[in-house]
């Protein structure tokens, strides 16, 4: 969660929006567990299979040694504000990324907002995810039926972590604010 507590106010949503969460879990299984939404925000101009490989190594590592429960993923695709040379129409992107999703892990989906709206920072779309899954659906429950909020962590390459130490490029505060899990790619044997 990057903003304390987002409210309805501090969002437009695009026309005929809704969230999607239909690979979103909704119980925790394990109590003991902090309930975790994986959130990796990009280009995707086209998403790659590294990019979903991205959550699948992200999955194992916080299995293994963290205390999270991951209950759902999102590919976030950038607005075409964002006018990155070579940038693919929102809607293309979206639909590539949607494809890409329902072929691959069952806990992964697309969450369209931050595409069709002018250019938004990270953490303004994290505060987004927040709000619409723990403020309009609730977080989500135990088996004995204990509500608890999600916590929402962008999940990044290290290439876009590499930029926040850019002057200029991101707001120092919402640096400060985000939480992120960081997918190293190697590109040789580390002995």
């Amino acid at each position: 969660m990057v903003s304390p507590h987002p409210a309805a106010a501090d969002f437009t949503n695009p026309p005929n929006y809704s969230f999607p969460h239909h690979r979103l879990g909704t119980l925790l299984r394990d109590p003991n567990k902090i309930p975790l939404v994986l959130v990796a925000c990009g280009s995707f101009s086209p998403v790659t299979y590294l990019h979903l490989r991205m959550f699948e190594m992200a999955k194992d590592y916080v299995r293994q040694n963290t205390n999270y429960e991951i209950i759902g993923g999102y590919l976030s695709p950038v607005s075409d504000m964002y006018k990155k040379p070579g940038l693919l129409n929102a809607r293309h992107r979206v639909n590539m990324c949607n494809l890409a999703a329902e072929e691959s892990a069952a806990w992964l989906m697309v969450d369209p907002w931050e595409a069709f709206q002018s250019y938004q920072r990270t953490a303004v779309v994290l505060d987004h995810f927040d709000y619409e899954i723990n403020t309009v659906l609730g977080g989500i429950h135990t088996e004995d039926g204990e509500h608890r909020n999600v916590h929402v962590m962008l999940l990044a390459g290290s290439d876009l972590i590499s930029t926040m130490s850019e002057p200029g490029v991101w707001s120092l505060a919402d640096v400060s604010l985000i939480s992120s899990l960081l997918c190293e790619r190697l590109t040789s044997p580390h002995f």
